[in-house]
């Protein structure tokens, strides 16, 4: 569970490049890689200050349309997705 009071960051074991305005990421560990839309990329770079949910939405919403409720569902969506893959991490208290 993702929670609102955990901080998220870039995995260190995931490398990244831009590829026309979209990050594309390699997680070293796993082989995965993944290539993320405009709003994927955005929550990426995003987490170079290491937010937590609340400020990533709060972000987010004032980038794009999008309601309250709709940015905690996707970006919980996106950040749990993440964690699986090993390409972010939870930043240890």
């Amino acid at each position: 569970m993702v929670g609102n009071t955990r901080r998220f960051k870039q995995h260190h074991q995931a490398a990244c490049t831009e590829l026309d305005g979209e990050v594309a990421l390699f997680q070293s560990n796993t082989c995965e890689y993944l290539v993320l839309n405009e709003t994927g990329s955005a929550i990426w770079n995003a987490l170079k200050v290491q937010p937590t949910l609340v400020e990533l939405c709060k972000h987010l919403e004032g980038e794009y349309e999008v309601t309250p409720d709709e940015c905690k569902t996707s970006v919980e969506a996106w950040l749990e997705a993440a964690l699986e893959k090993k390409v972010i991490a939870v930043v240890d208290d």
